[in-house]
């Protein structure tokens, strides 16, 4: 699995004594790209061909819960829409196209299916940054939301942050109360669901 940041990035920032392991800024750098991805709601690594499939919304405009890079088909309802009249709306941070000639993408459940290649050519500097920060106040506090952060077996460099849970609304608070890091990464917020 790819990351947003490197262990170097995390070292420049100044961390606390004793220093942390390698292994350990790479498990803080997994639980970051977790947050990151789970509050913006996409994912930030390229992605391979396959279909997104969500639900129409009635109207001739539609948002993705992923940066789009290319996209091969568009069927709406089973029936498929020429790419003529596709409009992909590239210079947005998010996956949002459009349609044109009178279509629309009609209303129903998990009826657009959009097969497409997705994530960013390369990760954007900003979600880097915040990559690396949250990796620091990880382990510069040695907790996030307030719950503990486990390291399970320093000699193996593993960490089990399976055992720090962390819903939704952890994630909020942490991202708003920091407002460098809300200031990163909410023009990559995409509105809805998402990841």
């Amino acid at each position: 699995m790819s990351l947003y940041a490197s262990v170097g990035d995390v070292r420049m920032r100044g961390l606390p004594e004793p220093n942390p392991l390698d292994g350990e800024i790479m498990a803080a750098l997994y639980m970051s790209k977790e947050i990151i991805d789970k509050w913006c709601r996409q994912v930030f690594i390229k992605q391979n061909p396959a279909d997104v499939i969500i639900d129409g919304n009635g109207g001739d405009r539609i948002v993705f819960c992923v940066k789009l890079r290319e996209i091969y088909t568009l069927t709406i309802d089973g029936n498929s829409i020429p790419m003529e009249s596709v409009v992909h709306y590239i210079d947005s941070s998010i996956g949002e196209i459009g349609l044109k000639d009178g279509y629309r993408f009609n209303r129903g459940k998990k009826n657009v299916v959009l097969n497409c290649s997705t994530g960013f050519e390369a990760v954007p500097f900003a979600i880097g940054e915040a990559s690396a920060h949250i990796t620091a106040l990880i382990l510069t506090k040695q907790y996030f939301a307030g719950k503990p952060f486990i390291i399970e077996n320093k000699a193996e460099h593993l960490l089990d942050y399976s055992k720090t849970s962390f819903d939704a609304s952890d994630i909020e608070g942490f991202i708003e109360q920091d407002t460098y890091l809300l200031g990163l990464l909410k023009p990559y917020r995409i509105k809805g669901d998402g990841v």
